[in-house]
């Protein structure tokens, strides 16, 4: 085996370099994503002062953007920790749905919190299952929307809509 050294090593070109730095990027990426973020719960506490002086306080817990896949114990764990908690009120602003059979997952996991008063508003991941999307068909304007198939909570949605008498 001859020792090569280091002024017999060719060169990388520009281009070759910032596609091994562009794939070394995307890799990091990736690798935060699927090990590290994906189980970032995060809770935040704020304080905004808008009743008026010597009021009662009263505690909001809004939860949103959960995109629960059926296996995400660590995550189901968390958000029923949440009801500990004892918010007056729970705001849900969707999205909770990133997989067909997630449906009992969130209920389950939401149960406690459930009993409270709240809001729900439905995300179009809780009203369609989640389908793979081109990400770049967002800079086009014109382009067609693709659903995945209705969830049980969109037919739930439709249907008491009809029966409110309103479509």
């Amino acid at each position: 085996m001859q020792r090569r050294y280091a002024e017999e090593v060719p060169d990388l070109s520009p281009l070759t370099r910032v596609a091994a730095g562009t794939a070394g990027a995307a890799a990091l990426g990736l690798g935060y994503a699927t090990l590290i973020e994906r189980n970032a719960f995060t809770l935040r506490e704020v304080t905004v002062p808008v009743l008026a002086p010597g009021a009662s306080t009263l505690r909001v817990l809004h939860i949103s953007d959960l995109h629960m896949m059926p296996g995400q114990k660590r995550k189901q764990n968390w958000l029923r920790e949440l009801d500990r908690l004892e918010p007056d009120l729970v705001i849900n602003t969707g999205d909770n749905l990133s997989h067909p059979k997630s449906v009992p997952a969130v209920v389950q996991a939401l149960s406690g919190l459930l009993a409270r008063p709240g809001l729900f508003v439905f995300g179009s991941n809780d009203y369609f299952a989640p389908v793979l999307k081109n990400p770049l068909a967002y800079f086009d304007k014109d382009h067609d929307r693709l659903y995945g198939p209705p969830l049980p909570g969109a037919i739930c949605v439709q249907r008491s809509t009809n029966v409110a008498g309103r479509t």
